[in-house]
């Protein structure tokens, strides 16, 4: 056999030592729930914040349109008074 065909097989690709294995394992095994809790938490977050952005701005858009409402407009002419 070919050495050549055996380095483009798994076999020769090095492998990390035992304590980096150990390490990456601890990493993405289980947390004790606490990152459970975050894939849950910081969407929801998400949301939240959005929808107090959207709230703002729809109360403010509300308001202005009140406000414009109460004071009649400068541009219509006023009314004619009878003699």
């Amino acid at each position: 056999m070919d050495s050549s065909a055996l380095c483009h097989t798994r076999a020769c690709e090095p492998s990390p030592p035992c304590e980096t294995r150990a390490v990456i394992a601890a990493i993405l095994g289980h947390q004790g729930g606490w990152d459970e809790a975050l894939l849950v938490l910081v969407p929801i977050a998400v949301f939240v914040g959005l929808l107090m952005l959207a709230n703002k701005r729809a109360k403010a858009i509300q308001a202005k349109r009140l406000n414009g409402q109460a004071h009649p407009d400068a541009s219509d002419p006023p009314a004619p008074e009878g003699d």
